[in-house]
Order: structure tokens, then C-alpha cells, then sequence
């Protein structure tokens, strides 16, 4: 008798099945809530200039700003965009979501043809089902292009050494690291070949014969990247060799006196990054939180001579970790030096982090396999709180957008006191346009994913228990990302207000002005300029005789003083902007000299 489907997917074709939940999870809704931060749509201007200005070597993003990235990413979302002939959220987000679906193929594939089948399928689910990959999947960044192709070359390394002991050359593995240093520099082919190189280490590999195995492999991936540097200097000059020494050396070194026109930013402290781990990794975290209250506290006994804590503790420990696997070990390493290596540069972001987590979620499915077995209570206590995280959201659904009883905004002014997440909640909902059958489907999913968690819940099958839970989470991604979300998204774009001074107003490819110096003007308008088809000019630059302006309200300000005697301003609209995309007002101004 043939299994049911789930199963008979789970048994005979888990491959199968992992890119079903990750193209149900992630794809599907990448289409769905148009940009509402400053990042997406300045790498989709970048696409918008390709297709539009056939700037297929150095696209210009901003006015006469030029992308800060190499254009990998970027070619990717024009060739996505080619059959519609216009670069869309869903054509601009989709390398990334494919990017994931790799990524979690790779995992899989990489801990499966060494690992038992259950904890390789369940480190791709955590993979899967982790904030931060869900997150980096669903935007048009660079990130999730560069994570996949920097973890398929780690385990391309890690074969080549397994099987063929590092003879031959590794011409995959040249072209995979050239087209990640192709998606965002040099980091591309030095992460993967530092870890790789720290692995062979531990081998007791000699430092010689790792350089002339290694020293090959970074030429050869070198070819590609450097083409396209030297074709973009022919074309940026002076400006893009600036950028490309801030991007991807002064960013790492944490030089100051550069020469560009922005902050490199995301100044942190080191310990930010774990922050970013711990906050990355949920719901997996709130599981590691909860089992540290099943740790045995004794009172240790400190042994009399100091220097015996070495060999009691440290010694044991160094020693379990070399001797045990050695796919373990390289992702052990792989995970430490990753994120050591993050923790140099001042400019920490939680998706530099990306690469690791793979290599971490081995651990981590060790961790919950183990927890299941031997700690069934604890689990239970997760399994209770996802449960209730998932009840309460689909209670809000029913109650807000199937049967709209409860004013969120309402009940969310006594609950919040801030007035911007206030406002963010009212657009959220004003951009509500009634439920539709897709609201009742993602909310029928959410409830039979409860009654199947209910089913196997208190039962001896920890391994049915854990699928369930896994399930109802899921099917909670499901309902934020196809009901909240994209409402959220809509509710405070500048898309309406682009569309908005479109109709109003007569907006040419020539007449429409933006400061352009982020040092001095503060933040730019990506979202806005996106919208307007990426046909901004730098005022300061060309100072026209009659155009409109598009500017912040400080940032008029400084315009004002510096140009009040050489122009006459008429304010035509402001707007107030909800996004974290330019200024909190935006003003559109009249200027004539």
C-alpha cells in the first residue's frame, strides 16, 4: 500500500519536496507588495538601466550615481525582466528567491551524502524556515545570490579534497568563486578559499602545499571579476576605482577620509553579529533558549592547581573537535571562521552572516534531534509556543480581514506608543482592499496545519510531532507573507505618491532634479526614483535654468542657503513619507534661475 503523499515525498523524493516547501514558502510571493525600502530599489534601478540605457558594464542607479556592486545580480534581474520588458518586484526579487531554492538544495545534497537523512532533511528545513534566509530570499539584494555560491564553492572545496585529495584543478570551483566575486567583489573568492585553507590546516596539510594548490585556484577565479573591472574603469574612471576601494577594502580595513559621497555605515561593535546569529536563527533560538532550563546545574569542584584546568576542560575539548567527522569539522570551521572573519571590518550588516548558516544548521538539527529524544518536555514547550504564536495570528485574520470586528489601529494605539509604528499599522490596513479567497485559503492552511499539530501532539512520535510543528510555522510564514505583508509593503511605498506627481505633473526625462551627496544632503530617494523610471538628474551637477526639484525637507534647508541667490523656489507639494526611504517630508519644488 502506497504511502500518503507527504510521506511517500518525505521517503522516496525528499528532494522533491524541499523545493515545493521552498517554492510554496518563498516564490510564490515575491510578486506580491511593492518596494518599501531604500535597498531593492536601488539594486532594480541598476536592472532598469540595463534594459533601458543598455548600461549593461556600469549602470547608474541614482541621478549620476553608479551602482556600488558588481553586476551580476543585476543582469540577472534584467534577463528575468526581458519577457514583461519592464523590471518588476517579482522579476527583481527572483535570483535571490532562486538563489534560496539552491541554497537549500546544496545544504541537503552536501550533509546528505554524508549524514543520516534526517538530520541533512531537517538542517535544510531549518535552513528553510530560519527569519533571516526567509527575509534575504524575498528582496532584490545581492546577498542571497552571493550566500548560495559562496557555500556551493565551500562544498565543491571540501569534495575536492575528499575525493581527490587536492590533485587535478578545480575549474568549477574557479568559475563558481569568480561569478560570487562577480556578485559582490573580492569577498567571493578570499571567504571561501580562507575557510577551505584553515580546514586543510587542521588536516595537516603543510602551509606550502596549500599555497600551491590554493595560490591556481585564486588566479583562475580571478579572470572573470577582473574582465569586468577593467571594462567598468574604461567607463567610471577615477569615481568607480574610488567605490571599489571603499566597498571592498576601506570598508574592512575601517578607513576614514574617503573619496565618495556617502557613509559606508552599519557601524557596529563584534558582539553585534551574534546578536544578528541569534536573531537570524528563530524560531530555532527560542528552542535553544528553552532547553538551556534542562541544563544540570551542579556546584563544580575547581581543581587546586590553576594550570590543570587545561588539561581537564580545554584539552577534551580540542580534541573532540578535531577528531570528529570531518564534514562536521569543515562545517565547524566554516562557521567560526565566517564569522570571525565578520567580526573584523567595522561595517557589520546580519546578512554578511548568511554563509555560515548552512554550516551552523547541522549543528542545530543535531541539537533538536537530540532535544526531541532526550528532552521531550522541552520540546513540548516550543511546540506549545509556536502553537499559540499561530492561533493568535490566525485570530487577528479572522478578526480583522474575514470578519473586520476588531479595528487593529485601534487596538494597537493601546498596545504601542510610538507614533511612526502607529502610523505604519494605519497604512497597513488602509491598504486593505476587503478580503479575498486567497486570504480564506492562506487561513484554511494555517487551521488544518493546527489540527494536524493537535494529532500528533503528546504522542511517542517525536519525529511526527517535530514535522507538525514545523508545518504550523510554515503555514505562519504563509499567512504574514501572503496577507500582512504585502499589505504592509503597499501601505507605505512611495509608489502612489510616484504615480501621483506622474499625472499631475508634466515629468521628463530632463526636468526632474535630486541632490546627490549623501554626506551632505543626508539620504537619497531610491523607492522614488525607481518609480519615476530612474530618470533623475543631479541638480548641483548640471543647475538647470527651470526644473523641479525632489529633495527632503533639511536638505532644502542647506539647498536653500547655498542656492537662494541664484534661484527663485516655489514649493508645489509635500509629501509625508512613511518609509525609512529619504526624508520623514519630501518636498517638490520649482527652481528658476
Amino acid at each position: 500500500m502506497r504511502p500518503p503523499t507527504l510521506q511517500y515525498f518525505y521517503l522516496e523524493k525528499p528532494m522533491i519536496l524541499l523545493i515545493l516547501i521552498a517554492f510554496i514558502s518563498v516564490v510564490m510571493w515575491i510578486g506580491k507588495g511593492d518596494y518599501y525600502t531604500k535597498g531593492e530599489p536601488r539594486e532594480a534601478s541598476a536592472a532598469v538601466s540595463m534594459l533601458e540605457k543598455s548600461q549593461w558594464i556600469l549602470p547608474e542607479v541614482y541621478a549620476d550615481e553608479i551602482a556600488y556592486k558588481p553586476p551580476l545580480t543585476h543582469w540577472l534581474m534584467a534577463v528575468f525582466s526581458l519577457p514583461r520588458g519592464e523590471v518588476t518586484p517579482f522579476s527583481s526579487r527572483f535570483p535571490s528567491a532562486l538563489a534560496f531554492v539552491g541554497l537549500i538544495v546544496a545544504t541537503f545534497l552536501f550533509f546528505g551524502k554524508n549524514l543520516k537523512f534526517q538530520v541533512s532533511f531537517l538542517a535544510a528545513l531549518v535552513l528553510l524556515t530560519s527569519f533571516e534566509l526567509h527575509r534575504a530570499a524575498m528582496t532584490s539584494r545581492v546577498d542571497m545570490l552571493l550566500t548560495f555560491l559562496i557555500v556551493l564553492a565551500l562544498t565543491r572545496l571540501f569534495r575536492w579534497e575528499e575525493r581527490k585529495k587536492l590533485n587535478g584543478f578545480p575549474v568549477g570551483i574557479a568559475i563558481i568563486q569568480g561569478l560570487a566575486a562577480l556578485t559582490k567583489g573580492p569577498v567571493g573568492i578570499v571567504l571561501p578559499l580562507l575557510v577551505f585553507g584553515v580546514y586543510l590546516l587542521f588536516l595537516r596539510y603543510t602551509i606550502w602545499k596549500i599555497a600551491g594548490k590554493l595560490i591556481p585556484v585564486v588566479l583562475a577565479s580571478l579572470i572573470l571579476p577582473l574582465v569586468w573591472y577593467f571594462l567598468a574603469y574604461r567607463v567610471g574612471g577615477k569615481e568607480f576605482l574610488d567605490i571599489m576601494w571603499a566597498e571592498n577594502f576601506w570598508r574592512f580595513l575601517g578607513a576614514d577620509n574617503l573619496n565618495i559621497r556617502y557613509d559606508l555605515g552599519h557601524e557596529e561593535a563584534w558582539w553585534y553579529n551574534f546578536l544578528t546569529l541569534a536573531a537570524g536563527f528563530i524560531p530555532w533560538t527560542v528552542l535553544l533558549f528553552i532547553s538551556l532550563f534542562g541544563i544540570n546545574v551542579s556546584s563544580p569542584s575547581f581543581p587546586r592547581k590553576r594550570e590543570s584546568f587545561f588539561f581537564r576542560w580545554f584539552k577534551p575539548a580540542a580534541k573532540c573537535f578535531i577528531h570528529q567527522d570531518k564534514i562536521k569539522l569543515f562545517s565547524a570551521i566554516a562557521a567560526i571562521v565566517i564569522v570571525v572573519f565578520y567580526c573584523i571590518p567595522i561595517s557589520k550588516r546580519s546578512v554578511y552572516l548568511m554563509p555560515a548558516y548552512p554550516f551552523i544548521s547541522i549543528f542545530i538539527a543535531q541539537y533538536v534531534l537530540y532535544l526531541r529524544e532526550n528532552k521531550p518536555k522541552l520540546s513540548s514547550v516550543f511546540d506549545i509556543f509556536i502553537m499559540i504564536i499561530a492561533c493568535l495570528v490566525g485570530l487577528i485574520v479572522l478578526l480583522t480581514v474575514i470578519f473586520p470586528i476588531i479595528d487593529p489601529v485601534l487596538l494597537a494605539s493601546y498596545l504601542v506608543k510610538k507614533q511612526r509604528v502607529l502610523d505604519e499599522i494605519a497604512c497597513t490596513w488602509q491598504s486593505f482592499k476587503g478580503f479575498s479567497m486567497l486570504h480564506v485559503l492562506l487561513l484554511l492552511v494555517l487551521l488544518y496545519s493546527l489540527f494536524v499539530f493537535f494529532k500528533h501532539f503528546g504522542k511517542k512520535k517525536y519525529l511526527k510531532v517535530l514535522y507538525s510543528t514545523i508545518g504550523v510555522y510554515l503555514a505562519l510564514n504563509l499567512v504574514l507573507d501572503g496577507i500582512f505583508l504585502p499589505a504592509y509593503k503597499d501601505g507605505i511605498s512611495v509608489k502612489f505618491y510616484a504615480e501621483k506627481l506622474e499625472e499631475k505633473y508634466q515629468l521628463k526625462e530632463n526636468n526632474l532634479f535630486v541632490t546627490n551627496d549623501l554626506l551632505k544632503y543626508g539620504s537619497n530617494m531610491y523607492g522614488l526614483n525607481f518609480y519615476l523610471h530612474n530618470n533623475f538628474r543631479n541638480f548641483e551637477k548640471e543647475q538647470p535654468s527651470d526644473g523641479l526639484l525632489l529633495i527632503g525637507k533639511n536638505a532644502f534647508e542647506k539647498v536653500s542657503l547655498h542656492y537662494g541667490d541664484k534661484y527663485t523656489f516655489t514649493l508645489l507639494e509635500e509629501y509625508h513619507n512613511k518609509t525609512r526611504d529619504g526624508e520623514r517630508v519630501i518636498f517638490l519644488v520649482r527652481g528658476i534661475r
